[in-house]
């Protein structure tokens, strides 16, 4: 990451800050029971910290921080979910348009599988607030529930997943053939020109609809599942996969938060301190990441998911009167 970029970035959220700091004096009310001035810097600290350990992790900072302010804190639902796909655009945006410049990213899948992705997303989000607004504290539980499940299956997935760098295919079926995605890209590292094929897409197109239904519905951001799907089942090579991924969220979670947006779930006081912190934390880690080893935090990344999920569970059944 060079320098510049990590300047632009420290600028915006510093005005970003700057610009909301009225919202924050204009509130004498505190907030979870202590001054606004004191959530907005904690907020932003934790942020910091959360983006910095996703980016040397190699994840996304929605997926930690949906899970651990829904796990540990008594935030609404909907605002944190708000939040949660607003910090997963915001991050993207920034790489989206880098990776479709220098052609990383897959335009064609983009315009194939995005278009089911974003629908799910906003009709994830609409079902998310139907939940939460109609079924009252029972819904609150609901959500807290399936999140707890869908983390453990997330952390599942950290801890099993191998990717593949530059898939082989022998076979490519007939519906993927005739869309041809294939979009060949300058490597650097090998100094050529990398052509591939992709397969399956029928079944991208419907293990998109349900990724983007999760994000949505939850604000998890898609990263977690979005790379795999591109790289392990439709077979693309993996710095194609991740670019596509990115510029896949970066479409599909914009679209997913105006019905949060809608709801008035975006809260200035909470949403500008997480962005920002989340974004600063992203580029000290993206520095970081190449001196430390990213496995470890992988593993930490893994337990913090196992047991905010555990947490969430139970929270959701002794809410429900389960237990």
């Amino acid at each position: 990451m060079n320098l510049k970029n990590y300047i632009h970035t420290v600028i915006l959220a510093a005005i970003l800050i700057c610009m909301s700091w009225n919202i924050v004096l204009a509130k004498p009310e505190s907030a979870m029971g202590m001054s606004p001035t004191l959530f907005f810097a904690l907020v932003f600290i934790a942020c910091v910290a959360i983006g910095i350990v996703t980016q040397i992790a190699g994840t996304g900072g929605g997926v930690i921080f949906t899970t651990l302010t829904l796990g540990f804190t008594n935030i609404h639902p909907d605002i944190v979910r708000a939040t949660g796909l607003l910090a997963a655009m915001s991050g993207t945006k920034m790489s989206a348009r880098r990776f479709l410049m220098r052609g990383l990213a897959n335009i064609r899948i983009v315009l194939l599988v995005g278009v089911t992705y974003t629908i799910f997303a906003i009709i994830g989000a609409m079902i998310g607030l139907y939940i939460t607004r109609t079924l009252g504290d029972y819904g609150i539980a609901l959500i807290k529930l399936l999140l707890g499940l869908i983390v453990l299956f997330v952390g599942i997935i950290y801890l099993t997943m191998k990717r593949v760098e530059y898939p082989e295919v022998d076979k490519v079926d007939k519906f993927s053939e005739r869309l041809g995605l294939e979009f060949p890209y300058w490597e650097e590292s090998l100094q050529d020109v990398v052509y591939y094929r992709v397969r399956r897409a029928w079944l991208g197109i419907i293990l998109f609809s349900g990724v983007g239904l999760v994000s949505g519905m939850f604000g998890l951001g898609a990263g977690w599942a979005v790379t795999p799907v591109l790289n392990l089942v439709m077979s693309t090579p993996l710095k194609v996969a991740t670019a596509t991924s990115v510029t896949m969220i970066s479409l599909g979670d914009t679209a997913a938060i105006f019905p949060y947006l809608m709801s008035n779930s975006i809260i200035p006081i909470f949403a500008v301190p997480a962005v920002s912190g989340l974004m600063v934390g992203a580029e000290i880690g993206s520095r970081i990441a190449v001196r430390v080893r990213p496995r470890i935090v992988r593993y930490i990344l893994i337990g913090i998911l196992f047991f905010a999920g555990i947490r969430l569970i139970i929270t959701g059944l002794s809410l429900m009167g389960v237990i």
